[in-house]
């Protein structure tokens, strides 16, 4: 920790610490400590989870307090600043960078609750969420809350969270209590890390210094206020009023890694000589289509991701409801940026060449990880397949797309 908790009051002015920052100090800060993060890249894989010096630089960034309410002391920083901010970050390296994203879910799920149980469960502006929304576990009726167990995997973060998030169905006495949808309910409790076991479970290909561990909680008490739906919107503020918009910001993930896969291959491109005709690989035909094309791979998809993303925003900005083109257009952004990005920089590696596969490679490592984020939800061909649908005005089966 970089500084001590402050404690919430009612009052804005009092919630806000002596760091007052908007999202040009948060984008200026995170410039300043990518040296920091691409310097502790291969410690951070080989722990399998963020270092202390990492966390607390990324803390001390501000970056994990983008989204939390101005009305709380915070930034509430809007969306395209967000990805552009943990472009930087995941610039410099991937899982610090997919940890900011999934850390600054704070601000989101906070402004989801009322303002007495978002003081109680984030005193600290600078707190890390981490954890699944997707109903894994069970949320059973009692007494002014509900009893939570079940197991989840994928907690991002959770070796350095403060506030853990678990999606879970929920139940009276054992059956599933159905919505006015008639589908089972879905709610997010939202409870501190000292109430949840870590597994010690992520072995994986890439963004291995994540700490995507599952996690498990077995019958804890959490109180009706801690918890949420997705589609609970509680706030008028741009950036609250689309239940999607935790998850948006992922997409600046692959298009920083990716980057960072081109200042690699260009490097390495420029200087090296193709045997055994020693020919320069900048002069080689294949080497100057590789690059061009994954230039323009890359380049396409964040134009992409700022039209696209720029668009949604300005309706949420007019205080309209998303139309279903909008929406389509959305998730179609998530798994073509994804999947893309992945693309581009297996073409890089095959355009390098045996440089690009060794242990210690930056490039290398971009794949690992490119391919690990590809793995994603919004990165799956299910992801294209409701895209379309939502084309068609076809709703989704989850409530943020």
């Amino acid at each position: 920790m970089t500084e001590t908790p402050t404690a919430m009051t009612d009052s804005p002015a009092a919630v806000a610490d002596s760091r007052p920052l908007d999202g040009s100090a948060i984008l200026s800060n995170a410039h300043r400590i990518a040296p920091l993060l691409r310097a502790h890249a291969a410690e951070v894989e080989a722990a399998r989870r963020l270092t202390t010096p990492v966390v607390d630089a990324l803390r001390d960034s501000g970056v994990f307090r983008m989204s939390v309410p101005r009305s709380r002391g915070g930034p509430e920083v809007d969306l395209l600043a967000q990805v552009e901010i943990l472009e930087v970050l995941s610039r410099a390296d991937a899982s610090a960078g997919w940890c900011a994203m999934i850390g600054s879910d704070s601000g989101f799920y906070g402004a989801a609750l009322d303002e007495a149980a978002g003081r109680e469960l984030y005193p600290d502006l600078d707190a890390v969420t981490a954890g699944w929304v997707i109903p894994a576990g069970q949320l059973e009726l009692a007494d002014q809350g509900y009893r939570l167990r079940g197991r989840w995997s994928f907690g991002s973060g959770c070796t350095h969270a403060d506030v853990i998030a678990s999606g879970a169905l929920v139940t009276e006495a054992g059956v599933p209590r159905l919505g006015p949808d008639g589908q089972p309910e879905w709610r997010i409790a939202l409870l501190p890390v000292t109430q949840v076991h870590v597994h010690d479970t992520w072995y994986t290909t890439g963004l291995c210094g994540s700490g995507s561990n599952d996690y498990s909680i077995d019958d804890v008490f959490v109180p009706a206020g801690h918890t949420f739906a997705l589609n609970d919107i509680k706030r008028d503020e741009s950036l609250y009023r689309w239940p999607g918009l935790f998850i948006a910001n992922l997409v600046a993930v692959p298009l920083g890694v990716a980057a960072d896969a081109l200042d690699f291959a260009m490097q390495a491109l420029a200087v090296k000589t193709v045997m055994p005709g020693m020919t320069p690989a900048r002069e080689e035909a294949r080497v100057q289509v590789g690059v061009a094309r994954a230039q323009a791979m890359v380049g396409s998809a964040r134009s992409y991701v700022y039209d696209t993303l720029g668009n949604f925003w300005a309706v949420l900005e007019s205080g309209d409801e998303p139309s279903f083109a909008a929406r389509a257009a959305l998730a179609g952004c998530f798994v073509h940026t994804l999947t893309t990005c992945r693309d581009a920089v297996q073409l890089l590696v095959e355009t390098v060449g045996t440089a690009a596969i060794q242990r210690g490679s930056s490039l290398e490592r971009n794949l690992r990880d490119l391919i690990t984020i590809s793995q994603h939800l919004m990165g799956q061909v299910k992801m294209r397949e409701w895209a379309g649908g939502l084309w068609f005005g076809q709703p989704t089966p989850i409530p943020y797309l």
